[in-house]
């Protein structure tokens, strides 16, 4: 396996605001919300734990899910083709990018009814990776 470190843990809300009010109270620093796809998104970091709220997970279409619920770790992983041989995919591979720079990601089936996300992070059309500095090897 080349997973590399955990990114985040992925939760579905179906109101962000109420959420986001409940981890601000909890002490939570939350960044990045914006408009993901069909529906919002937002990180929440508790410590050194980061959740990310989405209203809409990419994958819906693919699987009945209800309005709240856990729905995946996000895995880090240096080859992103080499780990999702023999998984079930159930959407992706795509490239996505925002505030946490460029991503390729896909999402497999896993036990207990739920689902992985790995991503492969890439680098930007300067060359930097999501952080902002330049790799002059042209590797992450």
């Amino acid at each position: 396996m080349t997973v590399t470190s955990l990114a985040n843990l992925a939760v579905k809300v179906a109101d962000l605001d109420a959420a986001l009010a409940y981890y601000r109270s909890a002490g939570a620093e939350i960044r990045d919300r914006m408009p993901w796809h069909g529906g919002e998104r937002a990180d929440v970091y508790l410590g050194p734990v980061m959740i990310t709220l989405f209203t809409r997970a990419l994958y819906e279409d693919a699987v009945d899910l209800p309005d709240d619920c856990f729905l995946h770790p996000a895995l880090f992983t240096d080859d992103l083709d080499a780990e999702i041989e023999g998984h079930t995919v159930l959407w992706g591979p795509a490239e996505v990018s925002g505030s946490f720079g460029r991503r390729r990601i896909v999402f497999v089936e896993a036990p207990g009814n739920i689902r992985l996300e790995f991503m492969e992070q890439l680098p930007d059309a300067d060359g930097s990776d999501d952080t902002g500095n330049a790799d002059d090897a042209g590797t992450p």
